[in-house]
């Protein structure tokens, strides 16, 4: 949780930013800091898929990284035609 001297603080950064950048360039950064936020979700929901995936398959994930787990699975779906 924020003190109040720091939520005063980020108020007047604020205050600041808004008088001395246009107001489309904060419109742009918002839209920016969106995006970056619905990839960082859609990139963790690729992995719990991947995961559940793998364990479907009875392949281990612990301690393997991404690209092991999606070679794995690539080996047994392949083994499996």
């Amino acid at each position: 949780m924020l003190s109040p001297i720091e939520l005063i603080g980020i108020i007047i950064l604020i205050i600041i930013l808004i008088i001395l950048l246009k107001p489309d360039t904060l419109v742009k950064f918002g839209k920016g800091l969106g995006e970056l936020r619905r990839e960082m979700k859609r990139g963790e929901s690729i992995d719990e898929e991947t995961i559940a995936i793998a364990n479907k398959l009875g392949i281990k994930v612990e301690g393997k990284t991404k690209e092991e787990i999606l070679e794995e699975i690539n080996k047994k779906l392949k083994s499996q035609s």
